[in-house]
C-alpha cells in the first residue's frame, strides 16, 4: 500500500501539529482542530513561526508578522495591570490590549495616542497610533439637529478647545471626528522567521560594500577580490537592511552591473535548498537567517518599487 503525495502532506501536518498543540497545552479535540488556524497554515505547506505568533479575537495572526500591511485594531489604555499575563512581558512593565490580546510597550510616544509594542520573543517593534478622521455623516446629523432643534440644550464641546469621547470628539466648528488605532511595523519584516536563525559564517567579518545607491549599500563583497560571495539587498527600512546570499564565486564586475540593471534576474537566479539572510543596522549584523527557499517572497521584491510621482500633483494646477 502505497500513500499519496497530499496523504503524506497531511500525516506531515498533523504531526508538527500534534507537537505543537501538546507544547503549548492544548488537547486534539474535535472543536480544537476545526478552530486550528495553525493546522490549516500546515496543511497549506508552511511551517510554523519560530516563535507564537500574536493572538487576534482569539487566533494567530500571522500576518502582522509576516506580511507589510498597516492594521486597524481596538486598542485599550495602557496600563501595567496585567502585564503578568502579556508574553514576554515582566511584572510592571506596561502592556495595551490589542484586538484582544496583551501586547508590551516598549515606549509611550504619546498618552492615549501613539505607542512602539512588542510582542513576545520577536525582535520587532509595531508603532500604535491614533488617527482622527471627519465624519461627514455624523457633522451633518448634527448641524441638522442644531438647524431644526435651535432650543435644545447641546453641549458636546463645554470646554474651550475640543471634548474628546472615547471614540469621537466634536471641535469648535461643530465638526465631528471619529478616532481609530493604526498598527505598523517598524523595521523589517518578518517572513524570514519561517527559517532558523543561524550563526553568522566568519566570512561576513570580511564583506564590504560593493556598491551603492540612494539608499545605501546595495552589494556586499570581498573588498579587493574580483570573485567571491556576494550579497543583496533586498529590502531596506530607515537604517535597517537585509541581504540574500547570491552565491560563493560571483564575479563582481558582472554582480554589480546586474544589480542596478538585472535585478530581478538575480533574484530568480538564487539556486539551492535553502536561502541565506542577513540583517545589519547601519553597520552592524544583527542576526542570519536559513530560510526554505519556497517559502521566500522573492518575487515581492523589486528595486524599482520606490513609489515615484509619476504624475506631480500640481500638473493640472493654474
Amino acid at each position: 500500500m502505497s500513500f499519496s503525495d497530499r496523504e503524506k502532506q497531511l500525516v506531515r501536518a498533523a504531526f508538527a501539529w500534534g507537537q505543537i498543540t501538546q507544547k503549548e497545552g492544548y488537547t486534539l479535540s474535535d472543536l480544537e482542530i476545526e478552530k486550528s488556524v495553525l493546522f490549516r497554515r500546515l496543511l497549506a505547506g508552511r511551517p510554523p513561526l519560530a516563535f507564537p505568533p500574536p493572538l487576534r479575537h482569539g487566533f494567530p495572526w500571522y500576518e502582522v508578522i509576516e506580511g507589510r500591511s498597516e492594521h486597524i485594531v481596538n486598542a485599550s489604555e495602557a496600563s501595567p495591570e496585567h502585564s503578568i499575563i502579556a508574553p514576554g512581558s515582566k511584572p510592571g512593565d506596561t502592556c495595551i490590549l490589542i484586538d484582544g490580546a496583551f501586547w508590551r510597550v516598549a515606549e509611550t510616544v504619546r498618552e492615549r495616542e501613539e505607542y512602539i509594542v512588542e510582542w513576545g520573543e520577536y525582535p520587532m517593534q509595531w508603532r500604535l497610533c491614533k488617527h482622527w478622521e471627519v465624519n461627514y455623516e455624523m457633522t451633518q446629523q448634527l448641524n441638522t439637529f442644531r438647524q431644526q432643534n435651535p432650543q435644545a440644550n447641546v453641549d458636546l464641546a463645554s470646554r474651550k478647545g475640543e471634548k474628546e469621547y472615547s471614540e469621537f470628539r466634536v471641535d469648535n466648528d461643530q465638526t465631528v471626528w471619529l478616532s481609530e488605532w493604526h498598527l505598523t511595523r517598524l523595521g523589517l519584516s518578518g517572513w524570514v522567521w519561517v527559517g532558523t536563525e543561524v550563526e553568522a559564517d566568519p566570512s561576513v567579518d570580511d564583506l564590504a560594500p560593493l556598491c551603492r545607491d540612494q539608499q545605501g549599500t546595495l552589494v556586499l563583497g570581498c573588498a579587493g577580490a574580483e570573485r567571491g560571495p556576494g550579497w543583496l539587498r533586498i529590502e531596506q527600512v530607515d537604517e535597517e537592511f537585509r541581504y540574500i546570499k547570491l552565491g560563493d564565486a560571483l564575479e563582481y564586475k558582472s554582480l554589480i552591473a546586474s544589480a542596478v540593471t538585472e535585478f530581478d534576474r538575480l533574484l530568480h537566479g538564487v539556486a539551492g535548498d535553502d536561502l541565506e539572510v542577513m540583517d545589519w543596522r547601519g553597520d552592524r549584523l544583527l542576526r542570519c537567517y536559513r530560510v526554505p527557499m519556497q517559502l521566500a517572497p522573492l518575487e515581492q521584491f523589486d528595486l524599482g518599487d520606490v513609489n515615484y510621482d509619476l504624475m506631480p500633483e500640481n500638473a493640472f494646477a493654474g
